[in-house]
């Protein structure tokens, strides 16, 4: 069912879309909008061949420009953009790189004509990760070329049922490995356009990396660390609308009720105060209440005495609060939170019910409590009031 709704294609294939494309975006008045984007290249041996760079968009690659390289190997691209967007830098009949640009940035670029690796990209961050990504990305195919040539070299040796188990390990290594590599890759990533890259990598036509039946939980990681950054971004908003499609055929399929204690808590990244991007197994370890309200909530307001009284009690132990606020305007949001005097950790979407956390944790009313061992494990859900002090004091009295 999941494999169905949320489908997969590889980054050669994906066409990222921001909603709107152009190359020279114009101002109600006729001026040019946008911010100049440039990139400066150096390719060996491609003294009078083309370089084409193109925009990836919803359903074709849309030309950007097209530059011829000098005697010295140089060229040089400039253009303009007001979003970011992925990009192909195609140069030669077999070159290609592909880019994650800001309006403003000012790259270096250097490689062989083509050839699409190695290949070195300085001055924008998110084409810098594609870089790490795609290298490791490359390493772990060309490996598992290696071991299917090895394989299809011995299937008719009458070692072959002895060999192939030692082939098998050598082929889930390096796929384990690159898995552990492209999840480490989003969380240490979260704030950035290029783990969609990550999400959708593929090994092979049909392999993901990351496959909805076992990975869902990664797949809800991303759309919460990009929806509150990139919501309107075409591949961000397709990704949140599969998720949604694929919970609703999960309750209706299977009859889920919701949370279920003992089930892994999921993973989320969200904005602190301060813009800076949190995510819950950051407070890993501890035990943690994860508390969805509001500063216009007047429950949750009054609520919000209840965990005064919790974190008074229980700081010193390992037990950390975690507010998501279902506010949709940033002063108030603030505003309550020093009003209250609430000093633990918050984030916020300020999209209101529209924000992900919520619908991953099929949040219904504010306010409302998740408990989460260390293990990251559900302990109770719907603990309100002197319920959550009996719990906590049942917990820290053992």
């Amino acid at each position: 069912m999941l494999y169905r709704i949320l489908t997969f294609v590889s980054i050669s294939g994906l066409l990222f879309t921001t909603g709107c494309f152009r190359n020279n975006p114009t101002d109600p008045d006729g001026g040019t909008a946008g911010i100049f984007i440039e990139i400066i290249g150096l390719l060996e041996g491609g003294s009078g061949k083309t370089v084409v760079l193109e925009e990836m968009g919803a359903r074709e690659f849309i030309p950007v420009d097209t530059v011829t390289i000098d005697e010295s190997g140089a060229f040089e691209i400039s253009f303009v953009s007001d979003e970011a967007a992925f990009y192909v830098l195609r140069h030669g009949h077999t070159g290609y790189v592909t880019l994650l640009l800001e309006p403003g940035e000012s790259i270096e670029f250097s490689g062989t004509i083509g050839k699409t690796d190695p290949y070195q990209v300085s001055g924008s961050e998110g084409s810098e990760l594609l870089r790490a990504l795609s290298s490791k990305h490359k390493h772990a195919l060309n490996a598992l070329g290696e071991v299917t040539r090895q394989n299809r070299e011995l299937v008719s040796s009458p070692d072959y049922s002895r060999l192939k188990p030692v082939l098998d390990g050598q082929f889930d290594s390096i796929t384990a490995g690159f898995y552990e590599y492209s999840l480490e890759f989003i969380h240490q990533n979260a704030g950035s356009l290029a783990i969609l890259v990550a999400l959708y990598n593929l090994y092979g036509q049909g392999l993901p990396v990351f496959h909805p039946e076992t990975d869902l939980h990664v797949y809800r990681f991303v759309d919460s660390a990009l929806m509150s950054g990139y919501s309107g971004f075409d591949a961000v908003d397709l990704l949140h609308a599969q998720l949604m499609e694929a919970d609703q055929s999960l309750k209706e399929e299977y009859h889920v009720p919701g949370l279920q204690k003992g089930e892994i808590a999921p993973d989320f990244v969200s904005s602190r105060p301060d813009g800076q991007q949190m995510a819950l197994s950051d407070l890993r370890g501890n035990y943690v209440l994860l508390s969805f309200w509001a500063g216009w909530s007047r429950l949750s307001r009054e609520e919000n005495s209840v965990l005064k009284q919790a974190y008074e009690m229980y700081s010193e132990h390992p037990f950390k609060i975690l507010q998501v606020s279902l506010d949709d305007e940033r002063g108030a949001w603030i505003g309550a939170i020093r009003e209250d005097a609430l000093a633990w950790d918050h984030v916020s979407e300020l999209r209101r019910w529209e924000t992900v956390v919520a619908d991953l944790y099929h949040v219904e009313k504010i306010p409302s409590n998740v408990l989460i061992d260390p293990d990251g494990r559900i302990v109770e859900t719907d603990l309100l009031g002197d319920k959550l002090l009996e719990k906590l004091g049942e917990i820290f009295s053992k």
